[in-house]
């Protein structure tokens, strides 16, 4: 589970071990992290009541790791126990906007609780700003509660308004709770739009399956509108017409599969493959390319294959990852789903490099390519290394010659 988690995008993943009818938590915990933490590359979230647990965990984990969570529920005592224990260790803390009142559902009541958090942690434990993430929450809007109606607003605007008045910290939200009661197939479309407008108000970090989540461009215009009149309360039907727009649908978004293999029918290879990247869809792209070359009229020989594959790089796998960049720059695609089309296009790229022929003769030179390991620029610098080594220039990418284990 947690392999598919993180190859569906997961940059961390949270972990909570605790059951009622078990007082062995600590034991749990720390038998989870050490089955995880050697296969998995990805960041722990530690997410318990108990500080004993956190501290197990914190021994026990490499690397840096997440506290899930603090809160002022029940006053300043054991705050105070999870801060020391964040100071100790150097970890980072989610921090929920919770106090003796109970969950802050008003913008101004979140960051009032936000204020006091922050004050404890940075000024009297030491953490930094960037070590705390505040969760705003929000509430579903599933059950029609008029004291409810305004939450999701609330929570955007209370995630802009942290960001502003406490510079440095980091935000973070469990997006689903807002479409908790709904059907999965309105709770796909609703979570989604709702984590496109929390991005843009400011949040950093989303408790989500990413395997779920749609890019807002992607969903269709009138499922975006009815999602949106709901989160920001436009009409007074506006959850009535949700649920019946899911109802008449059959419980799930009929015609998505089939419309999309019609469209992928009436492409020529390159619009197809062109469409493969910017979809993260990785089926037959090994097999598309080839057919290009093939059906190239000019690739009758090696060097006429060469010069097709350099036409396919330059006219389509270089153009669509331009425009999946675009698409990041202007909002319309969070992280995750780039990395995912980077995956594609490094996949594009590593078969049509059997078409492409190294220029022969004295080298013009020695270049050494390296990225932080599993970065998002890996792709770029996979196609720096293609076109220099296709072009005279002996490449040296330290990514092949030293993999995480080896330095660590």
């Amino acid at each position: 589970m947690a392999g598919q988690q993180v190859d569906s995008g997961a940059h961390g993943l949270d972990l909570c071990v605790a059951l009622t009818e078990r007082a062995d938590e600590a034991f749990l915990m720390k038998r989870t992290i050490k089955t995880l933490a050697p296969s998995v590359r990805s960041p722990l979230v530690f997410d318990t009541t108990e500080p004993d647990v956190m501290e197990t965990a914190l021994k026990t984990a490499p690397g840096r790791s997440l506290l899930n969570s603090v809160n002022l529920e029940a006053g300043r005592a054991k705050a105070e126990k999870l801060f020391t224990l964040a100071e100790k260790y150097n970890a980072a803390v989610i921090a929920l906007t919770i106090d003796e009142q109970g969950m802050a559902k008003t913008a101004a009541r979140k960051v009032e609780v936000a204020r006091r958090i922050y004050a404890m942690a940075v000024e009297e434990f030491g953490l930094r700003p960037q070590d705390l993430v505040f969760d705003a929450l929000t509430f579903t809007l599933a059950t029609g509660d008029p004291e409810f109606n305004d939450s999701a607003l609330e929570t955007l605007e209370g995630i802009r308004q942290i960001k502003e008045e406490l510079p440095g910290v980091l935000t973070s939200l469990g997006v689903s709770n807002v479409s908790f009661g709904l059907s999965p197939a309105a709770r796909a479309v609703l979570n989604s739009v709702m984590l496109y407008h929390a991005v843009k108000n400011g949040l950093d970090m989303a408790i989500v399956n990413p395997a779920h989540i749609t890019p807002y461009a992607e969903i269709s215009e009138d499922e975006r509108q009815i999602a949106d009149d709901l989160i920001f309360n436009r009409r007074p039907d506006a959850l009535q017409r949700l649920i019946e727009h899911f109802e008449q649908a059959g419980g799930t978004r009929t015609g998505k599969t089939s419309d999309q293999q019609a469209a992928l029918q009436s492409m020529t290879l390159e619009q197809r493959l062109h469409w493969r990247i910017l979809s993260r869809n990785r089926e037959n792209v090994e097999q598309e390319i080839d057919e290009i070359i093939f059906n190239d009229a000019d690739a009758v020989d090696r060097q006429g294959k060469h010069t097709a594959a350099v036409k396919l790089l330059n006219t389509v796998l270089l153009p669509a990852m331009k425009e999946v960049g675009d698409k990041f720059g202007a909002g319309e695609l969070i992280l995750p789903f780039v990395l995912q089309s980077a995956e594609v296009m490094k996949k594009a790229v590593s078969h049509l490099e059997t078409y492409l022929e190294r220029k022969e003769g004295v080298a013009k030179g020695t270049l050494v390519l390296a990225t932080v390991y599993g970065d998002v620029h890996d792709i770029g610098k996979n196609l720096v290394k293609t076109i220099l080594s296709n072009n005279g220039y002996n490449v040296i990418d330290l990514e092949n010659r030293y993999q995480p284990k080896q330095l660590f």
